[in-house]
């Protein structure tokens, strides 16, 4: 199955779906959901997982098929509730073409989503439950560190929760949060609650270590012999029981955010000693008598982190119900086997990003995965999670988020602007379903129309000809550059490729400089100078990479320390020097018990993928950066803004010179300069071979003089707010596939 969907531009018309449909007849479908619109459901939880009757109907079971649905969309954060009526329409229904069945949200969203809920479900037999939560920030629990500070305002949460659900409270705007009134009715289609966030392992312990342990025993929930903050959590979700029992006479199973760091199991293979220090155990909160509805775990687990998943020989040595080593697999039956309630992974996946962050020991790494790739790992995370007994799983997430940073580039963004330009570099923007695409982005396919208003330069001088065969393929005719909310783009065109070029006869290099720092002393031996940050190398399929001028390495002044390198060699580099492009992965740790030492590590980000970047073709590669068109004689490719230090292209404003004014001083460019040449290498490492000429180029666009390349100025647009287009990625075809199978087999 093949879905990829483009969508239009966010907004235009006819893309609704359901919009509108039911609303007390409103056309517009601003009115709210009165009584009586659909059956009459009862939510529990059984000793394998949820159950739902309806109307007066057995209790028949429900495996969760889920996704994680944020708040957030390019150009907005997530607190200014900006996605609209019709987005939600079409989101659900691209759910449930999926086979979702099951809806998370993190904290009240806009009304628009309940009516949008409301309305599909009545147009559709097969509903999209919901699972739903209360946002407490991290920043905030952390700032309290005892959380029984936060109790009061917690309890304010759930109730606003709870009265959004039923369609029956106005909700004042308020900073950071949706406001509005909440008119729809979806109490029938929330089958359960799961508060809170994943604890700080700090705030637990704090908590804990203030307060009594008493325990708690509550009209619904208890936890007799819990800790302290064990303690607060039942008496959290059992206020939240209590009032919806009481204003609306329903209850529905409710249970709190957990992840692997504050598990009850023990991990002496840990190396973070915060990552093991405290559990909090939902075994210890039960349900009472009174509350028929009952309560569940629900963990959020990634196959990457903490390192215990990859270091406890138990998890890396187990093989799965396919007969294949599966560290994930390995930790998730551990925990079902510790865990008496039915067990929800409430967030699971891998994200489709060019950067990486975290190593998996089996491939599960948190980026560097196509979109495919993506896909086929999500949907066997899923069978993971079913074949361990689990009552489901909810795939993070929905669709890609342009305001989230990861550990290892945040410093090198703006944090007040993220949500406004894509960084493919960051594995936390790209764990959607749905992506985002720039809506003038070059399709990277070789098609000549899509540079038709690129910035051009047309090479002024003559090549050299070595009279070997090549020198058409390395005649340059022009080069061009554009760029988008995700990438500076420039294409070659020569004179002609005649297939394939034979990388042993031809390379190309690009000079991109973004400081005004002059002209420099370019590598590779082609005896020329450019005004160069940045250095492309075109070598092949598997040699070809972007490089730094020493001074202008982020990796080298952020990590430079910890990973070994001299930075004499940064600070004060040689002519001509240019260093690879780094991602660190792994800060260095020592394995508890073993006493192994796992070294600093990084990656090389800098080296270049060949392939198809359009998605609409077969042949699409979502990691290309360079696709040779011989068709059109062209050779394109893309670089990714935060590979060139950028901070915020919507601003064009980049890093600083780091070693004087740090990582948080930004500067604004003017332009980028673009020079383009071709050469003849003499050997594998791409050094050009002696000409007797000026310099060791066979050709430049725009051109060269006295032994400098001559540079395009290219001036990127900026933006108040991204254009942009929705698209299913690919790996939705594999969830959707995985999803349908275990449905079919709960029949």
């Amino acid at each position: 199955m093949r879905r990829r969907r483009f969508l239009g531009r966010v907004g235009v018309a006819g893309a609704v779906g359901t919009a509108g449909c039911g609303f007390r007849g409103d056309a517009d479908g601003s009115g709210g959901d009165g009584p009586g619109a659909g059956p009459s459901r009862r939510f529990r939880v059984a000793d394998e997982g949820f159950e739902v009757a309806v109307d007066d109907g057995g209790f028949e079971p429900i495996a969760v098929r889920g996704v994680n649905l944020g708040m957030a969309k390019p150009g907005r954060f997530p607190g200014e509730a900006a996605i609209t009526r019709a987005e939600y329409d079409r989101w659900l229904r691209l759910m449930g073409e999926l086979n979702v069945n099951v809806v998370r949200v993190y904290t009240v969203h806009p009304p628009a989503f309940y009516r949008a809920l409301a309305a599909y479900n009545r147009s559709h037999a097969d509903p999209i439950y919901v699972l739903h939560g209360n946002w407490i920030g991290e920043e905030t629990l952390r700032e309290a560190g005892d959380a029984t500070a936060l109790s009061a305002a917690f309890d304010r949460s759930m109730r606003q929760v709870v009265d959004a659900v039923h369609g029956a409270t106005t909700v004042e705007p308020e900073p950071g949060y949706a406001s509005g009134t909440y008119d729809a009715d979806v109490s029938d289609a929330v089958l359960g609650y799961v508060v809170g966030i994943e604890w700080p392992p700090a705030v637990v312990a704090e908590t804990d270590r203030v307060n009594e342990a008493t325990g708690y025993d509550g009209e619904f929930l208890a936890a007799p012999d819990g800790s302290p903050f064990e303690a607060w959590l039942a008496a959290r979700l059992d206020a939240a029981v209590a009032y919806e029992a009481r204003e609306y006479g329903t209850q529905r199973p409710a249970a709190f955010t957990n992840w692997v760091t504050t598990d009850p199991l023990e991990h002496p293979y840990e190396p973070f000693v915060n990552e093991d220090a405290v559990s909090v155990d939902p075994d210890a909160v039960a349900a009472t008598d009174g509350y028929d509805a009952g309560t569940f775990a629900a963990y959020h687990v990634y196959p990457y982190y903490p390192p215990l998943l990859n270091e406890t020989p138990a998890y890396a040595n187990y093989v799965d119900h396919r007969g294949e080593p599966n560290s994930y697999a390995g930790y998730l039956n551990d925990l079902v086997d510790a865990t008496d309630h039915p067990l929800l992974v409430a967030e699971f996946g891998v994200p489709a990003s060019r950067g990486i962050a975290q190593r998996d020991v089996h491939g599960r790494d948190q980026g560097g995965h196509t979109e495919t790739e993506q896909g086929e790992i999500i949907a066997a995370m899923y069978a993971d999670i079913r074949e361990a007994g689990t009552a489901g799983g909810v795939v993070f997430s929905w669709h890609d988020e342009w305001f989230k940073r990861t550990w290892n580039l945040a410093p090198f963004s703006d944090p007040n602007r993220r949500p406004f330009w894509s960084n493919v570099q960051t594995p936390e923007q790209r764990f959607g379903l749905l992506a985002f695409d720039p809506a003038d982005a070059v399709p990277l396919d070789g098609s000549p129309e899509a540079w038709a208003d690129a910035t051009a330069a047309t090479a002024e001088r003559e090549p050299v000809r070595l009279g070997d065969g090549a020198d058409a393929a390395r005649e340059l005719t022009a080069v061009r550059v554009t760029s988008d909310a995700a990438y500076l783009n420039v294409r070659l065109e020569l004179a002609g490729l005649d297939g394939e070029p034979d990388w042993d006869a031809t390379n190309y290099l690009l000079a991109i400089g973004t400081t005004d720092a002059g002209a420099r002393a370019l590598p590779y031996g082609v005896d020329a100078a450019a005004p160069a940050d940045f250095i492309v190398r075109l070598g092949g399929p598997d040699t070809s990479r972007v490089t730094v001028h020493p001074r202008y390495d982020a990796f080298a002044y952020e990590y430079g320390a910890e990973a070994g390198l001299d930075l004499d060699r940064y600070r004060n580099p040689i002519p001509g020097d240019f260093t690879p492009l780094r991602l660190v992965i792994n800060r260095g740790y020592t394995v508890p018990v073993t006493d192994e030492y796992v070294p600093f590590e990084s990656v090389e980000t800098g080296e270049l993928r060949y392939g198809n970047g359009n998605p609409e073709s077969p042949a699409y590669d979502s990691l290309a950066d360079v696709h040779v068109a011989p068709s059109s004689d062209a050779i394109e490719l893309r670089l990714p803004w935060g590979l060139l230090n950028v901070a915020d292209p919507s601003r064009r404003r980049r890093l600083g010179d780091l070693w004087t004014d740090g990582l948080d001083t930004h500067e604004t460019m003017e332009s980028i300069d673009v020079a383009a040449a071709s050469y003849a290498p003499d050997g594998a490492d791409g050094t050009a071979r002696p000409l007797d000429a000026e310099t060791n180029l066979t050709h430049a666009a725009p051109g060269a003089a006295d032994g400098a390349l001559e540079s395009l100025e290219f001036v990127p647009p900026t933006w108040d707010r991204p254009a942009y287009t929705e698209r299913l990625k690919e790996s939705a075809d594999a969830v959707a596939e995985v999803f349908e199978r275990y449905a079919r087999g709960e029949e």
